[in-house]
């Protein structure tokens, strides 16, 4: 499970969440963007291990060539993201990546880069085109995902979620961000202040 968890992370630093939905006409373009992405993030963490700051730099720069992090942001959050200062935008959109790395960067390390995919098939549904794959972690190993493949605001296919095991990755994150504002009634600082422990804890470890 540390395996499948390690090759989500890598993919996820990319994701979106829904914007538009792809139509069955972009199909074997969405499949190739999955192909593209999933070897473009196993190329980017092989040789691993990485520190703490070099993963933060590797996934970044995915998320510069398949996201938009300020736009993930404002989608994560939902209505608390209209509510809250620029400032407070500002602070959130620094935290995420710090944020992700702390909570996955052991799994990351520990991939070998060498994740292989083969396209399943692709399907059009109401939130976008599903694209289903197959993950080779090794020869004797292998796990089915789907992803979820969206048009952002500029027109750019993109992938918009991760479903393994029946749920979305980046759906769950969004859930669990907005559970803990949600507690604090509506108070999204005391969000900042979880991912700032969560950051600081990781950075205690030795790398």
């Amino acid at each position: 499970m540390s395996r499948l968890k390690a090759v989500i992370c890598m993919v996820v630093a990319g994701l979106l969440l829904l914007v538009q939905p792809a139509r069955a006409a972009d199909g074997p373009e969405a499949e190739a963007l999955v192909k593209r992405a999933v070897a473009d993030a196993a190329a980017t963490f092989a040789g691993g291990p990485f520190n703490r700051e070099v993963s933060r730099e590797k996934i970044t720069g995915l998320v510069n060539r398949y996201g938009d992090i300020v736009y993930e942001s404002e989608l994560i959050l939902g209505r608390y993201w209209r509510k809250a200062t620029q400032g407070q935008k500002d602070t959130f959109v620094s935290l995420l990546i710090p944020f992700f790395v702390a909570t996955y960067a052991d799994l990351i390390d520990n991939s070998s880069g060498s994740t292989q995919v083969e396209v399943l098939g692709s399907e059009e549904r109401a939130d976008g085109v599903l694209v289903k794959t197959r993950m080779i972690l090794s020869p004797q190993e292998s796990v089915i995902l789907s992803f979820t493949i969206v048009r952002n605001p500029a027109g750019r296919l993109v992938v918009s979620d991760v479903i393994a095991e029946g749920a979305g990755l980046l759906t769950t994150i969004r859930s669990d961000f907005t559970s803990v504002v949600r507690g604090a009634g509506g108070n999204i600082e005391v969000l900042f202040d979880a991912m700032r422990k969560k950051i600081d804890g990781a950075n205690k470890v030795p790398s």
